[in-house]
């Protein structure tokens, strides 16, 4: 139960967060460097697993704060014109959960 409690509000790699059609996999890999980013809720979470990381000798990461994406909830929303035979990649990219979305939006953005 501690080790949980520990991990609660650390959610992981984005690129683990979320599926997508095999066929686009090289697109959005290729577009999207935001993927090896690891999502916490909050900035305190952040800090804590950059002082492990540190302690532990293991190396850096770049964390992304999901609460800090909020305001971006509003611009996904937006309706969103693709030119003809085009997909924007944030509409192909299926979150395991929809609280992941701002997230990826704000790695994906509105990219063809």
């Amino acid at each position: 139960a501690r080790r949980q409690k520990q991990l609660d509000g650390i959610f992981g790699r984005l690129g683990d967060l979320a599926t997508i059609d095999p066929k686009y996999d090289v697109a959005v890999s290729t577009a999207c460097g935001a993927l090896d980013h690891v999502l916490v809720q909050t900035p305190e979470q952040a800090q804590k697993c950059v002082a492990f990381l540190r302690k532990k000798q293991l190396g850096t990461a770049t964390f992304l704060i999901l609460d800090k994406q909020a305001a971006l909830a509003s611009d996904m929303q937006k309706p969103f014109a693709a030119p003809e035979q085009s997909q924007r990649l944030f509409d192909l990219v299926k979150p395991k959960k929809d609280e992941y979305l701002p997230a990826l939006y704000y790695a994906l953005r509105d990219t063809l």
